[in-house]
Parts: structure tokens; sequence; C-alpha cells
């Protein structure tokens, strides 16, 4: 499958390397042949799937940001699409993680906060990615975090691609309120939640045998305390795991909020006022107020 199209020139740019195959089509390393540029090159192989491949050119093409892959060119090659863009250096996180086991908490805050601007970046344009997981994000040896993959994501101008019924996405990666064919940026938020835990710990916090298996842990919030399995974690990691991994998505934390909490000074000895707020409502709301009132 890789073979027949390694140095072939798709506009200026040849091919020189197979990278991998997704859901849509193969990608492929390439040079272009005047100003020596490198890039990838996403070929599509699945002519059932042109309207959603062509959607996440227009996505990636719409925005701009230091932490997205950019796109160059959506083209269309003897009759086959073909998006080129950005070629990104680097390992992706899912290799990272499978590689290493669990990594340096100040490795995991550096590069989550780095995704964590490009998700707000693209919410604040509209734009729900859908499928945040390691394998769609790569680092250099500079700890330079950078997104891939847009074949799933939504923006207001996405025409319905998607069979009633029919959910996308990675289980182990997707919110509760998906599986009900609900999905929105607080959706990307808890797929951030899943990926610090991971990267934290070298597990899933939400795994089993089977998809059903999964999705009834994921939709109970079901999951190991993070510090059970690396005790080295920071009350504050723990915290914000919590803060992202919350059943009700009107209660789990922005992206936006996300980047203050990564940047905010304050040490584990304490809480912040956030945490504080969060602290007494979870007390109050246990309290036996019923029996308080008829005892005063």
């Amino acid at each position: 499958m890789q073979e027949p199209l390694i140095h072939r020139t798709i506009r200026g740019y040849q091919l020189t390397q197979w990278l991998g195959a997704g859901g849509m089509g193969e990608v492929y390393m390439a040079q272009h042949q005047t100003t020596r540029r490198t890039a990838a090159v996403k070929v599509l192989y699945r002519a059932d799937q042109a309207a959603r491949f062509r959607n996440e050119a227009y996505i990636q093409a719409s925005v701009q940001h230091p932490h997205i892959a950019a796109l160059y060119e959506y083209v269309i090659e003897d009759s086959t699409p073909c998006i080129i863009m950005e070629y990104v250096e680097g390992i992706t996180l899912e290799k990272l993680i499978k590689r290493q086991g669990r990594l340096p908490e100040s490795f995991v805050w550096k590069v989550l906060a780095q995704v964590a601007t490009a998700v707000a970046h693209l919410h604040q344009k509209g734009i729900i990615h859908r499928d945040l997981k390691p394998g769609n994000v790569k680092v250099n040896k500079d700890s330079f975090a950078k997104l891939l993959d847009f074949g799933i994501a939504k923006s207001a101008y996405t025409p319905k691609l998607t069979q009633e019924g029919y959910i996308v996405g990675t289980a182990h990666y997707m919110a509760p309120e998906q599986f009900q064919g609900k999905v929105s940026m607080q959706s990307d938020c808890w797929a951030l939640g899943v990926l610090l835990y991971e990267m934290l710990t070298g597990y899933l916090p939400f795994n089993g045998r089977t998809e059903t298996e999964i999705r009834v842990k994921i939709e109970k919030g079901d999951y190991t305390e993070p510090d059970l399995l690396a005790p080295q974690i920071s009350k504050r990691s723990k915290r914000l795991i919590g803060k992202l991994l919350r059943v009700n998505p009107t209660s789990r934390i922005s992206a936006a909020a996300l980047i203050q909490e990564l940047e905010s000074p304050q040490s584990d000895n304490g809480f912040g006022l956030a945490d504080w707020v969060d602290n007494l409502t979870e007390f109050v709301e246990k309290l036996p107020v019923k029996r308080w009132f008829k005892n005063r």
C-alpha cells in the first residue's frame, strides 16, 4: 500500500517516505523540488470520505497558531484530493508514553499548557477538535508541541457528515456526553483530562476489555486515583485531573481556565480561591441541611 506513491510528485512536492495511515488517507513526507521545503502530504484513499476530507482541510486552513500544524494547500491531483501541510519534527506523545511510561510532571505541564492554548484558540473560533489524544500531539527535542489531525473536527460551518446514531471519536478519550451523540467544547476538555492522566501515570483512566465496558466507566467517571499509580505526582495535578474529568460538562473546567490554572503560581501546599470554593461547595452539599434547620 505504501510503495505506489513513493517518488510521485504532487503540486511540486516529491513524496519521499511513507509516514502512516489514518481513517481516510495515507501520509507521506515530501520535499518541494524547487524550494526544498519539507512537508507532510495526506492522500485520500477512501472516496466515500471526500466531504470529510475537504472539511478537514477547510478547518485546518482557518486556524494559524504556533501549536497547530499549518495547512499549506488543498489540491486535487488526478482526481485524488490531497492535503499538503507542515511536517512536524519529533515524536507523538503516544509513542513517548509507550516508550517511557509515565512522564516527568514538569514536562507534562509544559506540554499540556501548549496543547491547551491550541485548543482554546480552536474554541475561540467555534471549532471542536473531537479527537484529542496522544497520537495527535507531536513534541520535538525542545519539548515544543503541535496539535495534528483535524479529520473529525467540527466547526459552525461543518456540514452534517455523520449518520444519525453514529458516534465519532476514539472511545478511551471520549467524554460521557459524546456517547449520547452530544458534543461540545467541554468534550475536548475531558479529553485533555484523559491526556493529562495518561502522561502522568502511563495508564489510561478508563479502560476495559470492550468498548461497552469503557463506556460504562466513562459515564460514571470511574477511574483509579492517579496518585495510587504515580505517588510522586503533586496534589495540584490530581486536582486538575478532577476538574477536567467531571461527568457533568457544565462543571468541567474550560480550556481557557485550564491555561490560567497552569500559569498560576499557587503552591502544592495550599488551595487557590477556585479550589477553596469547589471544596466549600462540596462540603455544603453534604451537610444534613434539613436536620440543621430543624435543630435551630
